[in-house]
């Protein structure tokens, strides 16, 4: 197992800067992050910024590269006329699911800091839970608005085959037929 990198052993909020720096700077620069890093009291070799840098970015650019898919598949959806299905609010939550479920395997991986990756373990369940109570109700409206247009359908087909002289019976059948009801 390789040995864990002192980037980690910074204090959150000083890693946090070093991610914001290492973004802002394109991953560039890993001497200065490193002396940045010694003026405040911490010794880490560039060489171990630089392994950190390089998992970052990898990181960023995935994150980056879902986010510019996410949103050409929001414009397609919301481009569409019809979205009675709810197939934005769908791809979403697939979406979401997609990424908390590799939140799930890196915490996994994170045994340096368990007590936290517990945390956010707990959170991410209730976060899946509340996306399969959301995309139920999504789908469950769904149906009950094909089962309200269907219904208004029957309806008007009904109406206008009794203007047209069809029995009270033939007028039955086609609303059955239209509706899906076994007869």
């Amino acid at each position: 197992m390789p040995k864990r990198s002192k980037v980690y052993e910074l204090p959150p909020e000083l890693r946090d800067e070093l991610n914001e720096r290492l973004v802002s700077s394109g991953f560039q620069g890993y001497e200065q992050m490193a002396s940045w890093l010694e003026e405040r009291g911490f010794k880490v070799s560039r060489s171990s910024v630089q392994r950190y840098g390089q998992d970052l970015q990898e990181e960023f650019e995935m994150a980056m590269g879902d986010v510019r898919k996410t949103t050409e598949m929001a414009k397609a959806f919301t481009e569409s006329d019809d979205d009675s299905k709810g197939s934005l609010v769908d791809a979403t939550a697939r979406i979401v699911q997609e990424q908390l479920l590799r939140i799930t395997i890196a915490l996994r991986k994170a045994e340096h800091e368990p007590e936290k990756a517990a945390k956010y373990m707990a959170s991410i369940t209730h976060a899946l839970a509340d996306i399969g109570r959301m995309s139920l109700g999504q789908k469950k409206w769904a149906r009950e608005v094909r089962r309200e247009v269907a219904q208004e359908a029957a309806d008007k087909a009904a109406e206008v085959a009794k203007r047209g002289g069809l029995s009270s019976e033939m007028v039955n059948n086609l609303r059955r037929e239209l509706l899906g009801i076994a007869k």
